[in-house]
């Protein structure tokens, strides 16, 4: 039989109920304020829109089945006390700058409640690659301004955006009409968004002859379809989920061999082929 250690922290790796079935998870805010626009000020709370599902691991002692601690030790080998730790900024190989908590924490902006919109944007000019994490806005006893700006926003096809100081730190913010709700989200500055140019290799790609780029072209339309987002799945998760319940009920878990990659001797045998498999 698998050891299971009685109720405690590890818990929080239990699968999930064998109906299949998921609770939905409890809608906490992580930030509450107002969107200003002008004179108008619409009161919202801010609930993480993406969920994180990976299945998340304790380093846990066997023998004891006790978690994993950690302690604070300097490269000569001494424990450190958290009254002992200060920030280095590294000006070269092994010479820093040091800032004490205290010193940084002065220098960081106060949080703010209002999000302040300055302009309204195409929602499709924005490249999705400076987007950072996205917020569901629900109205806080505003009702009436907040289902005008998200109905404004539908009709005219447009997204606003502003600034505000969020968890001490200035960010860019995007707020758009999503299904029946508005969502923000937060966004990297320019120039926290590496441009491809800047790598030698992308400069050096060599260019497609015709042949490839004909037969390439005729995969890419066998293989167009509609965005169906739900027909793709996790299946190491799916997968983890079956060990942990198999193991809590002491079965054996039959792993499937990995099938072989098949292989190509160049790049035009190996469109072939992918041709091939689509007729």
């Amino acid at each position: 039989m698998p050891r299971t250690k009685q109720k405690s922290k590890q818990a929080e790796s239990s699968p999930p109920e064998e109906s299949g079935e998921q609770t939905a998870p409890p809608l906490r805010a992580s930030w509450s304020g107002v969107v200003s626009l002008g004179l108008v000020n619409v009161s919202v709370k801010a609930i993480p829109l993406i969920r994180d599902k990976a299945i998340h691991f304790r380093m846990i002692h066997e023998k004891c089945e006790t978690p994993i601690s950690y302690k604070k030790y300097c490269e000569k080998g001494d424990e450190v006390p958290d009254s002992e730790i200060v920030f280095g900024y590294e000006l070269t190989r092994g010479e820093y700058v040091l800032l004490r908590k205290e010193e940084i924490d002065e220098v960081k902006p106060e949080s703010s409640s209002v999000i302040r919109l300055d302009s309204f944007i195409d929602f499709l000019e924005v490249d999705p690659h400076y987007f950072e994490k996205t917020y569901l806005l629900v109205p806080d006893r505003s009702e009436e301004p907040y289902s005008l700006l998200r109905d404004t926003m539908k009709q005219k096809g447009k997204a606003a955006i502003g600034m505000v100081t969020m968890f001490s730190r200035e960010r860019i913010v995007l707020i758009h009409h999503y299904h029946n709700a508005m969502v923000a989200t937060t966004m990297h500055f320019e120039d926290e968004v590496l441009d491809p140019d800047i790598a030698p290799q992308i400069a050096q790609l060599p260019t497609s002859n015709k042949e490839e780029l004909t037969l390439a072209g005729e995969i890419v339309e066998r293989l167009t379809a509609p965005f169906n987002l739900g027909k793709y799945h996790d299946h190491y998760r799916e997968r983890l989920e079956q060990l942990i319940t198999a193991k809590q009920r002491g079965e054996k878990v039959k792993i499937a061999p990995k099938k072989p990659k098949a292989e190509a001797k160049n790049l035009m045998e190996a469109l072939r082929k992918t041709a091939e498999s689509l007729e």
